[in-house]
């Protein structure tokens, strides 16, 4: 199952509240700073989480970039 990245990016844009391409940027960058800023502390925390959840984030990346 692939993921359609442009709808994801202006779906999260329209969610957090900022321009499309200042968060494409960051996306691309892969500047999770810059992504956290725009989140409350209750998301960055959640986020945060997520992001140290081995089992999770491997999981995910195989179920959506195989092969990577």
């Amino acid at each position: 199952m692939a993921i359609n990245v442009n709808s994801l990016i202006a779906a999260a844009s329209k969610k957090l509240g900022i321009p499309e391409e200042k968060l494409r940027k960051a996306v691309n960058e892969g500047n999770v700073s810059e992504l956290r800023s725009y989140l409350n502390s209750s998301e960055r925390e959640t986020l945060d989480r997520a992001m140290k959840d081995k089992g999770l984030t491997d999981s995910l990346k195989n179920k959506y970039m195989p092969g990577k």
